[in-house]
């Protein structure tokens, strides 16, 4: 029996499947092979071999045990209470890392106003009307019909979340968020108003710089110092944290993230 399951184990690693799916494979063979335990267990308990079959009841339970955790991760988004995990990372404070951690991080991509030098840019903070406001989020709502954003927690299962955040408080949809297509920052009415969209056809206001770093916008002005949008990033959007019965999700509004470059006027 194991050699017949360990043949199909072979032949399923000259396979091209996704990794989901062939985790699913394995999980039904797993099962076969735990029947199978169940099966040589049974016989030796019942013909009186109470030392090897002891040893082996143990193994399959344990067997089991895994076989239930690895069925709820492949065919479910649930978490299930009994898996040990998380109590295992905090007793040896562990810091869990997933594979797709790294894909989470914000991608810096080459921002249409140019190239700054990351060392001489400041974050600074917009502030948005509601219409603008509704504006951000039909903004999402296009980057996503068109594949410029996805809001799928960057295919990581519920289970592997629950797992981050035992160190953090949530995790967006979107992750680290991404660079708009189009951005501009222009001078109107003694306000710094920035604009975004799709292209600059379809661009309109979003929000109002009103700090720079750590200096009010005023500030800046009278410092004589000329700014400039290095870089706006959409980000925000639905979240989920955990809650007293296990991963909630909750909705939020998208919002943008800016970079402002410096120079003495």
């Amino acid at each position: 029996m194991f050699t017949f399951l360990d043949a199909i184990n072979s032949w399923l690693g000259y396979i091209n499947i996704e990794a989901k799916t062939k985790g699913r494979l394995y999980d039904v063979l797993s099962f076969l092979g735990e029947l199978y335990l169940v099966y040589i267990t049974y016989r030796f308990l019942s013909n009186g071999f109470w030392a090897r079959g002891v040893l082996l009841l143990v193994v399959t339970i344990v067997l089991a045990y895994f076989l239930y955790l690895n069925t709820i991760y492949y065919f479910t988004n649930r978490t299930s209470r009994l898996d040990l995990t998380p109590w295992i990372y905090r007793l040896l404070h562990i810091k869990p890392q997933t594979q797709t951690a790294t894909t989470a991080t914000k991608v810096r991509n080459i921002p249409a106003n140019g190239l700054y030098d990351n060392r001489k840019t400041m974050p600074g903070k917009l502030v948005s009307t509601p219409t603008e406001q509704q504006f951000i989020n039909q903004l999402a709502g296009q980057l996503l019909q068109h594949g410029l954003l996805t809001a799928d927690y960057a295919g990581v299962s519920d289970r592997e979340l629950k797992q981050r955040l035992q160190t953090g408080t949530q995790v967006n949809a979107v992750g680290s968020g991404t660079l708009l297509p189009y951005f501009d920052m222009q001078f109107k009415d003694g306000k710094h108003v920035v604009y975004a969209g799709v292209n600059q056809a379809e661009a309109q206001p979003v929000g109002t710089i009103t700090q720079v770093g750590l200096q009010s916008i005023a500030e800046v002005d009278a410092a004589h110092v000329e700014i400039f949008l290095a870089a706006a990033y959409l980000t925000g959007g639905k979240f989920k944290l955990l809650g007293r019965r296990g991963i909630m999700e909750k909705a939020a509004d998208y919002h943008i993230e800016v970079e402002i470059a410096s120079r003495t006027k």
